[in-house]
């Protein structure tokens, strides 16, 4: 080492590098050690370096990293300057310096460092070598996100890799250094390929899994390619719901592999040999199984040939054909259930033909078979479904034998439920998604609100409704006699604050879907009433209503509002209560007050939400409330799901 101080070295040693322990593995005190080797080095590219300076930088720049990974560079240089012990080493000017690099470190840092010290520690601290990126990126994601998945943890730092290191990357070299240019051209050739990348991810950090091989693969090869039914999906949908199939029923690891690349050689530019030579002879013969025979022929003739061959399989090809069909039937069930149609026009061949090919495929997979396994189970039943119209005939015939038409609402909800709980299975939404309620009194809002509470609750999703705030014991007990000594401008939004706090907490909790009554949305309404009414500044109204907006735009998904002819609202009070006495704030007034606030905010609603419902619920029935709310809220979660679905996987067009 360089002529340090001796006396500074064994200080540092023994009471500095032992705190390193804490950190992370790509912060810990190898790293450390390197970047002290590298400081050394780039300090020589200058005159009038004090290189225990130097040392002492590289020694405590991350130093907080297991307090803070985020604020660590500032608590670190805190650390330094608050060692009296350092006060017998440096000057207060060589401690101002050092404190200023260290802070000064980070690559995620916007401003060039302030010294010559910050630039050789921020230059110093850059990876030059991609297995050491790798296995940092690795053991910091493992760390601080544990809930990913290994599909999550590739994507995560291929993202970070390509924000650091790609062509616009944020990590900057304030120095000369032909290593740092090197490793920068091989990371771009690395970020080239997502297949590619995540197979190195996986074989730097020994985690490699054929299972998520294949599904890497499978997305590069199926990169582009939609469902044919359903063109707002993307193909590769299908190979992961066959893959995860699979191995949700115990098949091993090459069978599973196999699910995720059934498609590839049959629809992509990829053929069998490719598939050998990246994967083995195993998977590539369970490949070829479900894959069909030359194209050029007919529709009848690759069919009745499939149908021979697959006979003469073995259990385990047979299991990745079954698989596909299972999956590709119950996507069809759930779109002829969806729209009350039996509609066979994106096949090549009609209803009839198609069931011959599928009744026949179910009996050579079964033949010499145990026809009871588990799997060949859930075909039957599905096959039953698409072709010989099985269903729940207690339902049909004994509960809504009175009510066919409901009955048949009820069933397309059902459907369009099921096919969001095949989407959660390949995918979570980052954050749960948030349906606010709003409406005047005697709407169907309550009843809607407990009635999609049971439906996603019984669909086996993790759901959390919030009461109305200014109702709650909460507010009541807590906050009423405080909000009420102020002016009603201040008082509104001092209430929009808790709701947004309030709301905030329940997003950080693991909920798929939250329905909140009467939220920021609704307090907007009530922030208009009172501008009109003069009660509340223009400036301050405006303000509120803009800083609202944003934070609905960012944590609403769907606002629905419900409201009725003032009478229709009155009467339904009065109808559905035993009490006649004269309501305190329910009258047609305050009714037609809000309806006019509710017309003149439409616009703004528009620009706070992704998707929004406003229903006239004068003429419906409650229960035709519930049916189209929820009719509508569906299909939005539907797309939220497969937009999750194209951001973990990358397949967002940039």
């Amino acid at each position: 080492m360089k002529d340090i101080n001796k006396q500074l070295q064994q200080y540092v040693e023994e009471k500095i590098f032992p705190i390193y322990e804490n950190n992370d593995s790509g912060h810990s005190i190898d790293h450390i050690k390197y970047v002290i080797k590298r400081s050394f080095e780039f300090a020589n590219q200058f005159e009038n370096i004090d290189f225990n300076m130097v040392y002492v930088i590289a020694s405590f720049h991350d130093l907080a990293h297991h307090i803070d990974k985020d604020n660590h560079e500032v608590l670190s240089a805190k650390l330094f300057y608050e060692k009296e012990k350092m006060k017998e080493f440096f000057t207060y000017e060589q401690r101002k310096i050092i404190k200023e690099a260290i802070e000064d470190h980070r690559a995620s840092l916007e401003y060039e460092p302030r010294s010559d010290y910050g630039k050789i520690i921020s230059s110093a601290d850059r990876n030059v070598d991609i297995m050491s990126s790798l296995k940092r990126t690795h053991s910091y994601t493992t760390k601080h996100y544990p809930e990913l998945d290994l599909s999550g943890m590739i994507t995560r730092a291929y993202k970070h890799i390509s924000k650091k290191f790609g062509d616009c990357g944020y990590a900057k070299m304030w120095l000369v250094d032909k290593e740092f240019d090197k490793f920068k051209d091989d990371v771009k050739e690395l970020l080239k390929d997502k297949y590619i990348f995540g197979v190195k991810y996986m074989e730097v950090n020994d985690i490699m899994d054929i299972k998520e091989k294949a599904k890497l693969f499978a997305i590069r090869a199926h990169m582009g390619q939609v469902r044919k039914s359903e063109p707002d999906k993307p193909m590769i949908m299908h190979p992961i719901g066959v893959g995860q199939l699979l191995e949700s029923f115990g098949y091993d690891d090459n069978v599973v592999a196999a699910g995720y690349l059934h498609d590839v050689v049959e629809d992509t530019k990829y053929t069998i040999e490719d598939i050998e030579k990246e994967f083995g002879s195993d998977i590539a013969s369970l490949v070829m199984g479900a894959s069909e025979p030359d194209k050029s022929l007919s529709w009848e003739e690759r069919k009745k040939h499939t149908i021979e061959e697959t006979t003469k399989l073995p259990l385990r090809n047979k299991l990745v054909i079954c698989a596909d069909k299972i999956n590709n039937l119950e996507d069809l069930f759930l779109k002829f259930e969806k729209s009350g149609e039996r509609d066979f026009s994106a096949f090549k061949r009609g209803e009839e033909q198609q069931t011959w090919y599928y009744t026949s495929i179910y009996e050579s997979l079964i033949a010499g078979e145990d026809k009871d396994l588990p799997i060949f189970i859930r075909l039957k039943d599905i096959l039953d479904k698409v072709f010989y119209k099985k269903e729940d005939l207690f339902l049909r015939d004994t509960i809504f034998v009175d009510n066919l038409d409901y009955y048949a609402k009820l069933r397309q909800l059902h459907a369009m439920k099921i096919e969001l709980q095949k989407l959660k299975s390949l995918c979570q939404l980052s954050k749960p998604f948030v349906i606010e309620f709003s409406g005047t009194p005697r709407t169907g809002k309550t009843t809607t609100i407990n009635n999609l509470y049971d439906f996603f609750k019984k669909g086996g999703f993790n759901v959390e409704l919030i009461e109305e705030f200014t109702t709650s014991k909460y507010y009541k007990e807590n906050l009423k006699k405080k909000f009420d000594q102020m002016n009603l401008g201040d008082g509104n939004i001092a209430i929009i604050d808790e709701v947004y706090k309030q709301l905030q907490g329940s997003l950080e909790s693991d909920k798929d879907i939250i329905l909140i009554d009467r939220s920021i949305n609704d307090r907007q309404i009530w922030n208009y009433r009172r501008y009109i009414r003069g009660d509340m500044p223009e400036e301050q109204y405006f303000n509120a209503r803009d800083k609202y907006k944003a934070i609905s735009k960012e944590l609403i998904d769907f606002l629905l509002i419900t409201y009725a002819d003032p009478m229709v609202s009155l009467k339904g009070d009065y109808v559905s209560s035993l009490a006649l006495e004269k309501r305190n704030f329910l009258n047609q007034e305050n009714i037609e007050e809000y309806n006019t606030c509710l017309n003149a905010l439409q616009g703004l609603f528009s620009e706070s939400v992704d998707s929004m419902l406003l229903l006239d619920t004068s003429n419906i029935e409650l229960n035709d409330v519930s049916i189209e709310a929820t009719s509508q809220i569906l299909p939005a979660m539907r797309k939220r799901y497969i937009k999750a679905f194209e951001q973990k996987y990358d397949l967002i067009k940039k």
